[in-house]
Order: structure tokens, then sequence, then C-alpha cells
């Protein structure tokens, strides 16, 4: 079959699984990008011709049939880990020489089409033992450890860090072959002295050195419920190392206490995430959640890359969903982190376009890459997004999906206004915009969180403060609006 020696699929920037519509309309989109006689920059006879003889076996279903048949038997078949599905929010715009706004939702997700593996984890639990954590506390948090004990396996391996002014190693890592000696040692625990968090971070990280590998899961979480003084910065200079290591961190913070800016952070240094647990009973139901989680990785390290043209940019990238974040580029690439099996990952990206000649034009191209374990390879996606600019343009109903994100999104947003206005001085601001993310709250039935808002809005015009508690309920309360707004 000609064309054998290409991989077809990546000719038309198409997966494996896409279906004849797809890669239809992908052929439709290079042949008008790429004809000698289209007058574009981008022009090529040779271009041209691979696109054309790609089709020519893709487009047909037999013959597809037939090529996928050899790709198998060349190794390349059709055990695909991810997919994606593209939102766009708009199909044409006018033709005009004023800035237009363009969203463009990205939900990536398992394909469906492989099993998943459990790959062992190495992991390493680092709990603050200072004397505020005594009591109930600590009481909780060494009843979740022993529960993640016993839910983990032999070929997890796991370590107890226990920190206060300075760290001590409870339990050396090692595969989980001695579960009554690591339940003897997280029981010995007992609250004294200060918190200095790099003493215990810096002892959990030679921990999970110790069985580091690449193909492996190993993460650190840290329990605190305190602050550290004058360390903050080695802190960070750790967490960024350990995450150029491939080693993640997550952060749970107890009580109102901690510092949740610099413990966000320090868990984003590391590609982790960070964590507020307002009660101390609810220790257990939320590192169970998280341990579980970190069992399901599907891929590592996911990457989107835009690349733009003269008629687009990026003005805003936030992750929506499982929980909602502003994501900024690290030359030009947005790291994600990791995907989940039987979860997704969803990206709303604000495209800012500006063109008036009419036709069909090139906005930008947006490309994944993500290393999957189970399979040891890096998978790509690739996905080019044209619109057609007309003069007068028909005006389109907002997809349900759209509007429900932007609705969460735009409360999001509004609390990290708060903080800014706080931060500079405008507290009748400040007030002003807690009160309407109260009304917008209580429209969406979120009843606890708007009673929050309203209570720290007569904080602020009483004094000019939010409380501790009110300040990270709202922050970690907003960010899990992305978990809840999945659905249309």
């Amino acid at each position: 079959m000609p064309g054998e020696e290409k991989d077809l699929y990546a000719v038309l920037g198409v997966s494996p699984l896409a279906t004849q519509e797809e890669i239809r309309h992908a052929y439709r989109k290079l042949v008008r990008r790429f004809h000698p006689d289209s007058g574009s920059d981008e022009a090529s006879a040779e271009r041209f011709q691979e696109v054309q003889e790609a089709y020519r076996v893709l487009g047909d279903l037999a013959r597809r049939q037939a090529y996928d048949r050899q790709r198998s038997e060349r190794g390349r078949d059709l055990n695909v880990a991810l997919a994606w599905d593209i939102l766009v929010s708009r199909q044409q715009l006018q033709a005009l020489p004023d800035e237009q706004m363009l969203y463009l939702l990205v939900d990536l997700k398992p394909s469906g089409r492989t099993s998943f593996t459990r790959i062992p984890l190495n992991l390493c639990l680092v709990i603050d033992q200072s004397t505020s954590m005594d009591g109930d506390r600590l009481d909780h948090v060494k009843a979740a450890a022993h529960q993640i004990v016993d839910e983990l396996t032999k070929t997890d391996v796991v370590g107890v860090v226990a920190f206060n002014d300075r760290a001590t190693v409870m339990y050396p890592s090692q595969p989980l072959t001695d579960p009554l000696r690591i339940h003897a040692r997280i029981s010995s625990i007992w609250a004294s002295g200060g918190t200095e968090i790099l003493q215990g971070l810096r002892a959990g990280l030679e921990e999970i050195r110790r069985h580091h590998k690449e193909e492996g899961i190993s993460h650190l979480i840290l329990l605190t419920d305190g602050r550290t003084y004058g360390d903050e910065e080695q802190c960070l200079a750790e967490a960024r190392r350990a995450g150029l290591e491939g080693i993640e961190i997550s952060v749970l913070g107890i009580g109102e206490d901690w510092n949740d800016t610099f413990l966000d952070q320090l868990a984003r240094q590391a590609g982790g995430t960070s964590g507020y647990i307002a009660h101390p009973q609810q220790v257990r139901e939320v590192m169970r959640d998280l341990v579980q989680r970190l069992t399901m990785l599907l891929a590592r390290d996911v990457q989107l890359t835009v690349r733009t043209t003269e008629r687009a940019w990026v003005e805003n990238c936030f992750r929506v969903a499982p929980f909602m974040e502003r994501c900024a580029p690290k030359e030009g690439v947005y790291h994600l982190g990791n995907l989940l099996a039987g979860k997704a990952t969803q990206v709303l990206f604000e495209i800012v376009v500006r063109g008036s000649q009419l036709g069909f034009h090139p906005l930008l191209q947006l490309e994944m890459s993500a290393y999957v374990p189970t399979f040891k390879r890096h998978e790509h996606l690739v996905f080019d997004l044209e619109r057609e600019f007309v003069s007068e343009a028909v005006e389109e109903p907002v997809s349900p999906v759209l509007v429900n994100i932007l609705s969460r999104l735009s409360i999001f947003r509004m609390q990290e206004q708060v903080w800014k206005a706080l931060d500079t001085g405008h507290i009748e601001d400040a007030r002003q915009r807690l009160e309407t993310i109260a009304t917008r709250l209580l429209d969406m039935g979120e009843t606890e969180l708007a009673h929050v808002a309203l209570l720290e809005a007569g904080r602020i015009a009483q004094g000019g403060h939010m409380s501790g508690k009110g300040q990270k309920m709202l922050r970690y309360g907003t960010r899990s609006l992305g978990i809840k707004g999945r659905g249309p």
C-alpha cells in the first residue's frame, strides 16, 4: 500500500481513533492550507501531495481497515490511551478590525480503548508533630495514615517522616512487607516542639529518592497545621528540584493557621496539589481520596502547546476540571501534570481573534503530548483551529456546557480579584465583590459557601479584614467548583 512508511494519521493530524467525518474535516482544512494555488504562505506541492495520499487511504473505510491491520503488524496498533474533545464557542466570526473573544474548551480523557494498569506507588507521608497538632488533629492524621497503609499493596513502597523543629524518620521507605511494624511506628508519633517544614520536607524527599524510578509514581504528602518561618525560599527550592526529578508533592493544611499562599506555591513547584481541611474529622476522607487518585495514573507530564497565527493569541488559560486554577505557560507550553484513569482534565482557553479579511483562516494549532507509563511511550494529539470570517455573522447558540463552566469560572476569577483588592487597600471594592460572589453562589445552590462570602463581606465592612478560616474556605471552595461543574 502506498504511503506505508509514513504515519498517515499524523499526516492528517488526527488520532487513530478519529471518525471518518473527523478525517474528512481534517483533509479539507489541510487542502485549503497547502494547495499550491491557494496563495497561502504555507502553500506546498509536497505537503499537498502527502495530504492527498493520506486521505486516499484513510478516507476509504476498506483501505483504512487494511492500513490499520498493517499498523498492528508493525507494532503500531490502535491501543492509544488518550483522547480529547474540543469545543469551540463559535463556528463563524465577523470580519472586523476589532478584537473578538473565542473560547476553546479542551476535554482530555482516557480513550476507552485500553485497560488501565495500576502502577506501584513510592509514597512518603511527612506529618507535622508540632505542639499545635496535639489532640484531635494528630489523632485523626494517624488514623488516616493507618488506613492508607491498610489499603496499599506489597508492591508499594512507603515511608513515614514526622517533623517539628527537626525531622525523624519513623519508618524508612521500603516495600510494604511488614505492615505491623509501620502501624506501630505511626502510633508512636506524639506532639511536641515548633514547626520547621524544611526539616520534614528534606527528610521525606531523601526517603523518596531511595526508591525513585522514572517509570513509577513518587509522591510526597505533607500534612501541617502551622506556619514555617525563615525557610520558605529553601522549601520552594527543594520542591522545584523534586519537580525536575519527577517527584510530586501534595500539601494538606489543617485548620486556619497555615500559610495557604506559600503551600500552594510549594505544591505547584512539584506538580502536586494543595488542599484545605477545616475539621480534623475530614483528614481520613481527604487523604484516602488523594492516595486512591495517585494509583489511577494514566499519563504523566501532560503538556499543551499552542502555536498561534498573526490573527489570534491566548489571553488567558484556566484548568476548569477537576479543579479550577489559572494556568501560566512556560516558554509557550502549559504543563498540566498527570491525567488519571476514569477522570478527565478540562482546560479553557480565552483566545483573542482579530481579522478583517473574508474567508477561512487558520488561527492556531494545539498539540497535546504526554507520557503513558502503561505503554512506556509518549502520545501526541494535534488540533488545527481555523474559522470562517464573514461579512455578517449569524448569532449562534452557546453550548450549555460552556455556559456552565463560564459561570463558575467567573466566581473563581472574582475571588482572585478580592485578594488583589485587599492587598492594595481597596476595601470597599473587596466587600462589593464578596457580596456579588455570594449572590451568584446562591443562584447555583452553593448555600454554605455563599454564607461564608456574606459573613466575610460583613467582617470587611466592620474592620477591613477577613478571617483566616473564611479566606481559606473561599479560596479552596471556589477552586472546587470545577469538580461540581462538569455536567451541562
